[in-house]
């Protein structure tokens, strides 16, 4: 129970963190392009909270700055 509040906590505090700063928020997918990174992968990091990520009405996004 714990750790999914902890993931939840983290999750908010990363999107609150990105509108604060002012950064140009852009979907995972768009992130996994730019990057050559596959979206799988990303989305598994964001589940995890490793990377930056968060979501919005159930997609997944992140600052086009991050990572």
């Amino acid at each position: 129970m714990a750790k999914v509040i902890t993931l939840g906590l983290m999750e908010s505090l990363h999107k609150r963190i990105a509108y604060l700063e002012g950064a140009k928020i852009i979907k995972l997918s768009e992130f996994a392009k730019q990057h050559k990174k596959t979206a799988s992968s990303l989305a598994n990091a964001a589940r995890r909270q490793t990377i930056p990520a968060f979501r919005e009405k159930g997609v997944w996004k992140i600052s086009a700055s991050s990572i």
